[in-house]
Order: C-alpha cells, then sequence, then structure tokens
C-alpha cells in the first residue's frame, strides 16, 4: 500500500495553489482603461464614462451585507442533512451512522428533483423582478408553490413503497441483516421528509430572492431545532429496533415546522405574494425544472454518488462497516464547510439573474469579482476554523478524531479555496441561462469524477484514496472545465470576458454615463446634470428634458432618505434610452408623482431598489 509521505503532501499543496493562482490570477486584474473612455462591448465604439471608486461600491455592499447570511443558511442547510447522522452516532454509534449512510441517498436522489421545481422557479422569480415583470413574478411563484406540492407528494409516496430496493441498490446487500433492516426502517419514516422540506424550501427560496438572507437562515434554525427535539425524544423512547425510526419522525417533524414558520415570516413581511393553485403547462414544467436543475444536479449527483460510494467501500475493504461509518464522518463535516465556503457564491447568484435580466455587462463584471474574492478568501479562513475544530465535530457524531479523521479532513481542507470557485462558475452560468456549462461544473467533479477517483486510488493509496476523492476532484475538475470553457466561448475576448462566456445580446447599446450619488455628498446636482446633455438628444425637447432633469432630482432626493448612496447608469440603444436608480436597503415602493419623459417601473430584488425610467 502507497502512504502519502510529508514531501507529497506539501507537493500536493503547492500544486493545488499554483494552479489556482495561475489559472484565476485574471479575476483580480482590475479593468484597464485610457483615461476616462471605456471600451464597449464587442464591435461598439468607445463611451464616455466616470470610473470614480464608488462606482462598484453598492455591489459590493449588496454582496457583503447578504454574505453573513447566505453563510449561516449553508452551514444550517447542511446541518439539516447531517443531523440524523449525529444523533445516531450518539445514541447507537458506528452501526447507528451506517444505517444512516445505507439509507439517506435513497431520499437525497427524489429530493434533488423537487429542488429542481424549487430553485427554478426562483430564477424565474429574480428574472422577473430584474425586468420589472412583477406579474410575471407571481406566476412564477404560484406555479413553482404548486409544482413542489404536488410533486413532493408523489415522490414521498414512490419512497416509501420502493424503500427495501433502495437501500439494496445502496449497499444494503453486503451488510449484515440487522444493519440492512436498521437501513430500512429509517427511510420509511423519512420519506415524509421530502414532501414537508420542499415546502419549507420553497418560502426559503422566495425568501432568497427578496434578499431575507437572515430569515432564510432563521427557518433552517428553526427546522434544525425541532427536529433535534423530536428526535432525541422519540430515540430516547422508542424500543431498541425502532430507535431509528425516531430519526425519521424528527427531521419530518422539522420540515413541517418550517413551513409553519414560513409562511407566518412572509406574512410579517408584506410581499404581496398571495398563492392560488395554478397548474403550469407542459412547457413551463419543463423549462422550471430545466432553470434549476444546474443547482440541483450537485445534490442529485452527491446523492447518486453515495450509493455507489457505499458499495466501493464496502467492497474496497470486505465489508468493513467501521471504515464506512468514519468515511461517513468525514464526508459529512466536509458537507458541513462546503456550506459555509459556497456563501459568497449564494450571496452572488440573485445579483448575476437580476443584471443578466439588465443586460449590464460591467455590473456582471463586478458581481463576479467581488463574489470570487470574498469567497476565496473566506474559504481559507474557513478551511483552518474547520481544521482547528475537529475534535469538537468528531465529537458530534459520538466519534473520537482518529487518524484517518485527521487526515480525511486535511486532505478536504487544503482543497476549500477550489470548492470556492467552482461554486461561483456553478450558481454563475445557472443565473445568466448557460445551463450546460453550469451543470458540467455540478456533476463533472462531484460525480463522474469523484467516483473514478475512488475507484482508482482505493486499490493505491488504501483509505487515503478516500480522502483525496472527496474534494481532490474539484481541482481536476477545474483543470479540465475551465480551458474547456475558453476553447467553447466565441468572440475576441480576454481573461474574465471570455470566461463570463457572454453571448453579443448582452451589447445592445451603448454605455453612456455610471456614477454613484453618496448621501454624505454634496454635489447631488452636479452630477446629476451631467446626464443633462444625453437626455436632450434622447428626448428632443428642452421643455421635457427640464421637467424629466426635476423629476430626478427629486426621485434622487427621496430615495436618498432610506438608502446611503444610489447607484445611477445611463443607457443607449438603438430604439430606447433607458436610465437606472438602483439604491440598496428596505422597500421603498413605487415612486408616485412622476412627469418626466419615458415611462417609469420599479422593483425590489435581493434588497435593491430598481427603478428604470425608459425613453424611447
Amino acid at each position: 500500500m502507497v502512504k502519502l509521505t510529508i514531501n507529497m503532501r506539501l507537493t500536493i499543496i503547492l500544486f493545488t495553489f499554483w494552479y489556482f493562482s495561475i489559472s484565476f490570477r485574471i479575476l483580480l486584474q482590475p479593468p484597464v482603461y485610457e483615461g476616462r473612455i471605456f471600451p464597449g462591448g464587442r464591435g461598439e465604439n468607445p463611451v464616455v464614462m466616470d470610473y470614480s471608486e464608488s462606482s462598484s461600491s453598492i455591489i459590493k455592499k449588496n454582496i457583503l451585507s447578504n454574505y453573513p447570511g447566505a453563510v449561516f443558511y449553508g452551514l444550517l442547510f447542511n446541518v439539516t442533512l447531517m443531523i440524523d447522522s449525529i444523533i445516531a452516532g450518539q445514541s447507537l454509534g458506528e452501526r447507528g451512522i451506517a444505517a444512516v449512510a445505507l439509507g439517506t441517498p435513497g431520499y437525497g436522489v427524489p429530493a434533488a428533483i423537487i429542488y429542481s421545481f424549487i430553485h427554478g422557479s426562483g430564477l424565474r422569480m429574480i428574472w422577473a423582478r430584474g425586468r420589472t415583470d412583477n406579474p410575471g413574478c407571481q406566476r412564477a411563484f404560484r406555479e413553482g408553490a404548486t409544482l413542489v406540492a404536488v410533486s413532493g407528494l408523489i415522490v414521498a409516496v414512490l419512497i416509501y413503497a420502493l424503500s427495501y430496493d433502495i437501500v439494496l441498490l445502496c449497499g444494503g446487500n453486503m451488510v449484515a441483516p440487522d444493519l440492512r433492516r436498521d437501513a430500512l426502517i429509517y427511510l420509511q419514516f423519512c420519506s415524509p421528509i421530502v414532501f414537508f422540506t420542499a415546502l419549507g424550501m420553497i418560502l426559503q427560496e422566495i425568501m432568497n430572492v427578496y434578499g431575507f438572507q437572515t430569515e432564510r437562515a432563521a427557518l433552517s434554525a428553526v427546522n434544525i431545532s425541532v427536529n433535534l427535539i423530536v428526535s432525541i425524544f422519540s430515540v430516547s423512547s422508542l424500543p431498541a429496533d425502532m430507535k431509528l425510526a425516531g430519526l425519521g419522525l424528527g427531521t419530518s417533524a422539522g420540515g413541517l415546522m418550517e413551513f409553519i414558520i414560513g409562511i407566518i415570516l412572509l406574512r410579517s413581511k408584506d410581499l404581496n405574494l398571495k398563492y392560488r393553485p395554478l397548474i403550469p403547462a407542459s412547457r413551463e414544467i419543463r423549462e422550471t425544472f430545466r432553470y434549476g436543475f444546474p443547482a440541483a444536479a450537485d445534490y442529485f449527483a452527491e446523492s447518486i454518488v453515495m450509493g455507489l460510494q457505499n458499495n466501493l467501500i464496502l467492497s474496497g475493504f470486505n465489508g468493513d462497516a467501521v471504515i464506512l461509518s468514519t468515511s461517513e464522518v468525514v464526508c459529512n463535516i466536509s458537507y458541513f464547510a462546503s456550506g459555509a465556503i459556497k456563501g459568497a457564491a449564494l450571496a452572488t447568484e440573485p445579483l448575476f439573474g437580476v443584471f443578466y435580466e439588465e443586460r449590464d455587462i460591467s455590473s456582471i463584471r463586478k458581481v463576479w469579482r467581488q463574489g470570487w474574492i470574498t469567497g476565496t478568501v473566506m474559504s481559507v479562513i474557513f478551511a483552518v476554523l474547520f481544521l482547528l475544530s475537529l475534535p469538537l465535530l468528531s465529537l458530534l457524531f459520538g466519534m473520537k478524531v482518529t487518524q484517518d479523521i485527521q487526515r480525511g479532513m486535511f486532505f478536504c481542507m487544503i482543497f476549500a479555496p477550489v470548492m470556492n470557485t467552482v461554486y461561483m462558475f456553478t450558481l454563475y452560468y445557472e443565473a445568466v441561462r448557460r445551463l450546460s456549462v453550469s451543470i458540467a461544473f455540478a456533476i463533472i467533479p462531484d460525480s463522474c469524477l469523484y467516483i473514478l477517483m475512488m475507484a482508482f486510488l482505493i486499490p493505491v493509496l488504501g483509505k487515503d484514496g478516500i480522502w483525496l476523492a472527496i474534494t481532490g476532484n474539484q481541482l481536476i475538475g477545474l483543470i479540465l472545465l475551465v480551458p474547456s470553457v475558453f476553447l467553447i466561448s466565441k468572440g475576441p475576448g480576454k481573461g474574465i470576458d471570455r470566461l463570463l462566456l457572454l453571448s453579443d445580446e448582452f451589447f445592445p447599446g451603448k454605455l453612456l454615463i455610471e456614477f454613484e450619488i453618496l448621501k454624505t455628498g454634496t454635489g447631488i446636482t452636479a452630477d446629476l446634470e451631467s446626464l443633462r446633455e444625453p437626455l436632450k438628444r434622447a428626448v428632443s425637447d428642452p421643455r421635457k428634458t427640464d421637467i424629466t432633469m426635476q423629476g430626478l432630482k427629486d426621485l434622487v432626493s427621496d430615495m436618498l432618505r432610506s438608502s446611503d448612496d444610489i447607484h445611477i447608469k445611463l443607457r443607449e440603444g438603438d430604439e430606447k434610452t433607458e436610465i437606472y436608480l438602483r439604491s440598496l436597503g428596505e422597500q421603498y415602493g413605487t415612486p408616485t408623482g412622476w412627469r418626466g419623459a419615458g415611462a417609469l417601473s420599479y422593483s425590489y430584488v435581493y434588497k435593491m431598489n430598481i427603478v428604470r425610467i425608459t425613453l424611447q
């Protein structure tokens, strides 16, 4: 058996960060401008812009303000998936953990299918909000909620009916009969989880659209608390041969309470979302599933892989349930860490969707850079924290820290920055409807490469092969996928433009002026006056121009009462000129009394008030 020496470990670490820094250094390069001239989109003439340092501060503030809630949500969401293993380890030891490992893939795969509907409807809501299409947002919500409720009920029944065959497929045929029976009981009592959790998650998706990340995390905390209370009570009161049934009861109770509290929270926010059953057309069902599948693909593939992983480990170590329990602990802790590491990606995806619908390439670039830098820095910090907390985390599962667990987590955490980058790519491409690329980043590392690496490395490295495969697949995936993205991208763009894979439709007009007005500033009138000349050309009427300018001054002054700064952008197309005013904060409401030229529309998404004035 080949062992990894200290030199080999250092080589792996150095290679990881060398590739990481070389491949993605383009993301850290600031845009290059010549004076105040901005090179427009492909084939566009240069246009004059204002490049103050504060021009992207509203994006930075948005990401940073939502980042803690996104991390908290990611951590708690993953805890809901780990909690059964924790309680099983505390009450039944290694045997309980192994039973949960055998049963979990059984409801993970169909749950991922439902999550496709959940996330797909959420993306449709985000895109509608980006277009200031409020009726479209309402319809997406009603269709998504109906799809989730119906599919969740059907899947729950199917899981219960096919539970025995599912356990056998996930490695149950290679373990002792009593362990197989425990896994079967666990899966049967977990079948309602899919339905109740789906109801709670559709409410969480709505909160994500509006930027209520703290409330979203609070729902996960409710789920976990109720799950713990009911599970502990059930496990302690049920007979020995039915204790694992208590875990299923607790998880189902947590999902139900999450749904109830979610309804209360949404009503308190007065979002004007009223649910009435609405059966979507077959085309809309397909599109909702297709839009949401890239994000669900990771969970979907991961659940399938868990079943294959069980078979590989049990066959590679002669049915040893102890190594199955150990690998389950390492995988769960690593998965727990990934919830924190993906925080930046979760905080940026809604912004990608909004700016995608606005066809705002400059804002998309800023979101990507800020999100990636934030996620990279924080992923290193979280990796260190989880390694330092390993003794406590391992005890949560009722197991002391062994050398295998230490080595496993060490190998997992050295790839933390790479995990962040994969999440950023996956959620970005999903938000801008490059679904095939998003699915590739979601599935290829975590499913195809993971299983291939494990099958190859276990015979060569033994247990270390498992640890290297768990997150090392992310690095190999990037090595394969990033060059592929550059090859398939069109146009002469360089660096981040080619990585973003944005088509020519993102350059429909010229970006004339972009600036921010700060609440503490004194030059509000002077800044707004820079819009006058372009407005004269668009309106072709001096009187209407004066009225529009006065309306903009009144609107900005009013919006500054509830926001520290306003981001203003003027874009000119072949048939229309658009003015965007964005402010970060609580919902401002549709501006009233607008008498300027052009049609005014308003939207509130991800804690951003968006006012768009369209001049034909």
